[in-house]
């Protein structure tokens, strides 16, 4: 619509100047025609002005030729066909990227639960080969005897978890050391625990260091009953 409307003005005004016969002598004039003479001319040359197809400078030398007041609806046609349509455009394409980018995010999103939920499944399975009497716990000496069948050492494998400490492993996993490990604990602590050696290496440190915070707090107890002790006044003789 934009260059629908400045090719109008332009086309009509090079109509008018060719009603004057003086200035058919004059080199601009040819030119004028050449690019502004017809409408489809008019739209193809503001088009390549705005584009860069050609310079939009040599337009304007030619454009001279017209009343002033052309030239100024020129060069408001660049303006505006640079800064508002361009930016325009350019915001589409922005706005596309982003939409386009959210929509990424959110398959990502997807993918990850989806993974994590076939991750549950597949341990809550496991969980319900480990517990062959049924009572939705598992003791640490069952524990240990099922890590001896080659299925469960291969689901676990499978599943990314280090196995080769398996007393460790269970208290790991024994989140309240209570020496049985419940469906919850099972799930959450196998979660967790998943991924490279590392994983289970920063959680073994982590155990350990709990333990010595306990170790910590029950000297610290047991400090200030005895100085408690020592603080009380002696009975007179």
């Amino acid at each position: 619509l934009t260059f629908y409307l400045f090719a109008v003005l332009f086309t009509a005004a090079v109509s008018a100047l060719l009603e004057q016969q003086e200035t058919w002598s004059d080199t601009r004039t040819l030119l004028v025609v050449d690019y502004f003479g017809t409408l489809s001319d008019s739209i193809l040359n503001l088009f390549m002005a705005m584009s860069g197809g050609r310079d939009w400078n040599e337009y304007y030398e030619v454009i001279t030729v017209l009343p002033f007041q052309y030239s100024a609806f020129f060069l408001l046609f660049i303006t505006f066909s640079l800064f508002a349509v361009v930016n325009i455009v350019t915001g589409v394409f922005v706005e596309t990227a982003m939409q386009s980018s959210s929509a990424d995010r959110d398959i990502i999103v997807q993918d990850e639960l989806e993974s994590k939920k076939r991750y549950l499944e597949f341990m809550l399975d496991l969980f319900d080969e480990m517990d062959d009497d049924g009572s939705n716990c598992i003791g640490l000496q069952e524990f240990i005897a099922k890590l001896d069948d080659e299925r469960v050492l291969a689901y676990l494998n499978a599943m990314k978890l280090d196995v080769n400490d398996a007393t460790i492993l269970f208290k790991l996993i024994d989140n309240d050391n209570s020496g049985q490990i419940n469906i919850h604990e099972f799930l959450v602590g196998c979660y967790k625990l998943q991924g490279e050696s590392r994983s289970l290496d920063t959680k073994i440190m982590y155990m350990e260091i709990r333990k010595m915070q306990e170790n910590f707090g029950r000297l610290v107890e047991l400090v200030s009953d005895v100085h408690s002790l020592v603080s009380l006044p002696s009975s007179p003789k």
